[in-house]
């Protein structure tokens, strides 16, 4: 998996100029790459089957509104597997970040932050081929280089651009709205309604999206500090909070609990249990009425002065994935029994797909079992710094691993 083989894509784009207020300058959308080279396929063991075609979703960050991260019906790749191809810059340069994909409709939607030569800041939002990584369009913006995660519907892309929060036609790449409350989590869509927590002032807001065109349905005061977490759906409520954790009404922002514990991490939704990263303790709450359930301590191995569960747990119909202080730790959901605890090295989101866990951090990409995290491969990046909030999307025996470029692994 050392030998390279690359093509390079240099395709002028369309530039139209315009600026919004509060929120970064759109300078263009369109097909090709405005004048940007990225990496085309690159096969490396012909021996490897790859895939002609990508059917499946993954319509936003960990799969579902509910943030479980376990795709259902799907196979990742394992055993034997290959380079499919990588997207991105071809240098890789301080400010340079690649935010979390979403899938839909054979379409890989993602952003790339960078600064350019002069040290400008852009951020791209790129729809891309899921089989040999060619562009299909690319929209980009002036003025900040964040790049957070997208989501898809059948009507709209949503893309993290800087501290706001734009939606664009999925066919096209023009923006159809943009919402710019100075974004301070990721977006979760459930419907046609979109959830994320903003800031007013030094007041932090959850607030209910339309999907189609950006307008408000509702906004209510989260209890957030300086870090909320990005929401989570599960039925009629929404989940999010930061200094505490905090239940709302998803038809009308209406509190329903909260309890009094940090969220130091997305919470997750499965079934009659909402399970939260709070500190180094992983701690599952009932949807009723925020009842404490069980609490469990996730394993620490010293390799982080302040550890904690920052990435949102991955949850099965009966075990906890959380991961801490580069170790990966599972607990039974019913009654949090510890299960296991392995060293990985890494900090990273975890995803499940068909009793495998894949995750990714200080340049490591890894597929490992969800029985006892027992290692099935890894694939080195140049990445040497754990992205906190980035997570793999699995696909047809496909995954994406959003490092300093978008990895595409087969097998």
């Amino acid at each position: 998996m050392d030998s390279r083989r690359r093509s390079f894509l240099a395709a002028a784009g369309s530039v139209v100029t315009g600026l919004f207020a509060g929120c970064p300058g759109f300078l263009g959308s369109g097909e090709g790459e405005n004048g940007r080279n990225v990496t085309g396929r690159r096969v490396v063991d012909a021996g490897v089957e790859v895939p002609t075609a990508v059917e499946s979703s993954y319509p936003q960050y960990q799969y579902d509104a509910a943030n479980t991260g376990t795709v259902p019906d799907v196979a990742g790749p394992t055993g034997a597997i290959t380079s499919l191809f990588e997207f991105g810059q071809n240098r890789f340069t301080p400010g340079h970040r690649i935010g979390s994909p979403s899938l839909h409709d054979g379409r890989l939607y993602l952003t790339e932050g960078s600064l350019d030569a002069n040290g400008d800041a852009r951020t791209f939002v790129y729809a891309v081929d899921p089989v040999d990584g060619t562009s299909q369009w690319t929209t980009m913006y002036g003025g900040t280089n964040d790049a957070g995660p997208t989501a898809v519907t059948d009507e709209a892309v949503l893309a993290t651009v800087g501290s706001s929060v734009v939606g664009l036609d999925p066919t096209t790449g023009v923006e159809q709205w943009s919402f710019d409350r100075l974004l301070a989590s990721g977006i979760t869509v459930d419907g046609d309604t979109v959830y994320l927590v903003g800031t007013r002032g030094e007041t932090a807001g959850l607030y209910a999206l339309s999907a189609s065109d950006g307008s408000v349905r509702w906004a209510t005061d989260v209890d957030a500090g300086s870090d909320p977490v990005t929401p989570a759906v599960g039925g009629d409520t929404v989940y999010t909070g930061g200094n505490t954790v905090q239940a709302f009404d998803a038809n009308t922002g209406a509190e329903r609990w909260s309890a009094d514990y940090s969220a130091t991490a997305p919470t997750t939704v499965a079934g009659d249990r909402v399970i939260v990263g709070s500190g180094t303790v992983v701690r599952v709450f009932d949807p009723a009425d925020g009842t404490e359930l069980w609490s469990n301590d996730v394993e620490t191995y010293g390799n982080l002065a302040s550890p904690a569960v920052t990435d949102p747990p991955a949850v099965t119909d009966d075990t906890v994935y959380a991961v801490a202080d580069r170790g990966l730790s599972a607990f039974s959901l019913t009654g949090g029994q510890h299960r296991f605890t392995v060293e990985t090295g890494i900090n990273g989101t975890p995803v499940v797909a068909d009793g495998f866990l894949y995750m990714f951090g200080r340049g490591q990409l890894s597929c490992r079992s969800a029985a006892d995290g027992a290692t099935e491969w890894t694939y080195g990046t140049q990445q040497q710094v754990s992205p906190n909030g980035a997570a793999p999307v699995i696909a047809d025996s496909v995954a994406y691993f959003p490092a300093e470029k978008l990895y595409a692994i087969a097998g």
